[in-house]
């Protein structure tokens, strides 16, 4: 079952609070980029909930099914994602064109478009050019600090070849990416998406590592709120027949 204490009350709460302060304070960009990271991490979290409900309503999926499942998940949930990243990419956005050379609101730019991305679907992303803009985000943070948060520019750059579809997705680059970033700081995301990685490259025994990696690592501040669901997700990886 999807474990308890994922502290989402928690969490809104300091969303609401970074929110107001973003807005009472348009020109502080260390607001702005305080409310975008919430917003991202109140999205992740409802991403990763709904994930593993989809998974507890199917428990004899199929590896490739457990892998896939974040694309299984309720249209309502859906749409939460999207509204809460909507409004988070603008505040990222206006912390960067305020601090063009701050790694944080680049990442963040980028993490929020990758969710967007993912609500709307690869066809409707597509038509509304999302690729680019993802490729432009990715590649600016990269070029100001790949090491920022712990390899959080590298670990976004692998989950986004890893996942995209023809002509963003790339798994060697991938590879290296999610190998760099699990190299810089071990955390339970960076070991997921790693496994995940793997596993689409054929590389079953490192892939399984790298999940029960992820099962273990202890989360850093900026990704501990989904890090219990992510270890599950993990296990569910691990179980999975193939």
């Amino acid at each position: 079952m999807t474990p308890a204490g994922v502290h989402a009350d928690e969490l809104d709460a300091l969303a609401e609070r970074a929110l107001g302060a973003a807005r009472a304070a348009p020109a502080d960009t260390a607001r702005q980029v305080t409310a975008a990271q919430r917003l991202f991490q109140a999205a992740d979290l409802r991403l990763q909930r709904a994930t593993l409900l989809w998974l507890d309503a199917h428990p004899d999926a199929t590896r490739a099914q457990v892998l896939a499942a974040e694309d299984q998940v309720a249209d309502a949930d859906r749409t939460e994602v999207l509204s809460l990243c909507t409004s988070g990419l603008e505040f990222a956005q206006r912390a960067q064109d305020a601090e063009p050379d701050n790694v944080a609101a680049a990442l963040h730019v980028g993490l929020h478009l990758s969710l967007i991305a993912w609500a709307n679907g690869p066809a409707r992303s597509l038509f509304a050019g999302y690729g680019p803009k993802l490729v432009a985000a990715i590649d600016r943070a990269l070029e100001l600090d790949r090491t920022f948060d712990g390899g959080a520019p590298l670990r976004l750059q692998g989950r986004f070849r890893g996942q995209a579809p023809w002509p963003y997705g790339d798994l060697d680059v991938a590879r290296a990416a999610l190998a760099e970033a699990v190299g810089l700081r071990s955390v339970p995301v960076s070991h997921l998406f790693f496994g995940d990685v793997l596993a689409k490259r054929g590389e079953d025994d490192a892939a399984r590592a790298q999940w029960r990696l992820a099962v273990t690592a202890e989360a850093d501040e900026s990704t501990r709120w989904s890090a219990d669901l992510l270890r599950e997700l993990a296990r569910r990886r691990l179980a999975a027949p193939r």
